[in-house]
Formats: C-alpha cells, structure tokens, sequence
C-alpha cells in the first residue's frame, strides 16, 4: 500500500488528524486533506463528523445589532449557506477528480469517451 493509500485509510479508519499524518509521512497536511476530500468524493464518502464540525465552526460567530428571534433565522440561514457552500465545493472537487480520470482512461486506452460537440447521436 502506498504513502496516500495509507494516509487515508488512517485518517478514515482511525481518525489520525492531518498534522499528524503529515509529519508522519513527510507530506503536507493541505495534501493529505485533498487526497482525504478526492477519495470520499469518488466512493461518495460522507464527510466525517470531525470534518463537518470543522467546516461549521467558523459559523459560531454572533452578528450584531439582532434581536433573538432575528438571530436564530439568521443564524440557520448562515450555517444553510455555509453547508451549501462547502457541498458545493466537494462537487467541484469530485467532478475535476472524474474529469481527471476521463482524461487518463482516454490517454492510456486510447478511445474516446467524451462526446465530441456538434456529433450526431447513432442510429440504432
């Protein structure tokens, strides 16, 4: 098994954080959380809960001048945003990870599997 195979495997399974990871394999951490993020996208993982917990932490923050029930809503609204934001964000990452593997399958087998624009649908 690889360094990435490992890396993953051991933060998913065992729940090794990525500063530790990165200084036990001698790689970044900003790397190992986007082999950590491709290799969920392409098995469609879910994030983990110390992931989520991550990426909703910076909504904590009160905004000024609300009322409670103001607050509440805008409160929902913010995290709605945030969440969407990050979903949409590990969209685009699983979509470039699917394009990366088009495009290697295509090299490496030598055929055409995107559609070209313009092309004519076979007749059957």
């Amino acid at each position: 098994m690889d360094i990435k195979q490992q890396a993953i495997t051991e933060y998913l399974t065992q729940g090794t954080g990525y500063r530790q990871l990165a200084a036990k394999y001698g790689v970044s951490r900003s790397t190992i959380n986007k082999w950590v993020q491709i290799h969920q996208g392409i098995h469609n993982i879910p994030p983990t809960a110390k992931q989520q917990k991550y990426y909703l932490s910076g909504m904590n923050s009160k905004p000024e001048n609300l009322t409670g029930g103001e607050f509440k809503n805008q409160q929902e609204l913010e995290q709605k945003i945030a969440l969407l934001e990050k979903q949409l964000a590990w969209e685009k990452l699983r979509a470039d990870a699917l394009d990366t593997m088009i495009n290697i399958a295509e090299k490496q087998l030598e055929i055409d599997i995107r559609k070209k624009s313009g092309s004519q649908q076979s007749q059957k």
